[in-house]
């Protein structure tokens, strides 16, 4: 899916969606920071569950998808959100009005599911989420059963310790 374009018709679909993503975030978190890999990691999450149409390939920091990156700068160039970098901290994502606008392309079964995600996933830091989705991935991509997920994710990210893992898939519900 090239940045833009959705299965529906409307070009400003996938934007809305993001949109609607980095509103939900924000109102119900206003002091967590919003960065590019928070939403990589919510859209992969959104795409499992078929909300989101997005190839995902593994990466240093989990599922990755250029089309998502590709779509959240179109989102930008559009005036959708706002991305601001931090030195130091990295990104930060805002919604705009035209977020609000876009809103209505969801229908109300994808509202919910983002609210859902949010809900469930929206308290996590970036890193917490790179390892969720990692768990996801390595169950959705090759079977790996609940037992050895959080050696397989450690093997993956070696520089985090199992206990930690474990505690965060725990805590995301994922183990």
């Amino acid at each position: 899916m090239s940045p833009g374009k959705s299965s529906d018709g409307s070009m400003f679909r996938n934007s809305g969606l993001m949109g609607y993503l980095v509103k939900s975030l924000n109102q119900k978190y206003p002091d967590r920071q919003i960065g590019k890999t928070v939403i990589q990691k919510m859209m992969y999450m959104l795409s499992r569950n078929g909300i989101a149409e997005f190839d995902f390939s593994m990466y240093h920091y989990g599922p990755y998808s250029s089309d998502v990156a590709g779509e959240l700068d179109f989102a930008e160039r559009n005036g959708i959100v706002e991305m601001r970098w931090v030195d130091e901290k990295g990104y930060y994502i805002r919604p705009t009005g035209k977020a609000d606008e876009l809103s209505i392309l969801l229908n109300d079964v994808e509202k919910h599911a983002v609210d859902k995600l949010v809900e469930q996933f929206g308290h996590f830091k970036a890193i917490d989420l790179s390892l969720i989705a990692t768990a996801l991935y390595l169950k959705d991509n090759f079977g790996v059963k609940d037992e050895r997920l959080v050696d397989a994710v450690h093997n993956a990210k070696k520089k985090y310790a199992p206990a930690y893992i474990e505690g965060v898939l725990k805590a995301g519900g994922i183990i």
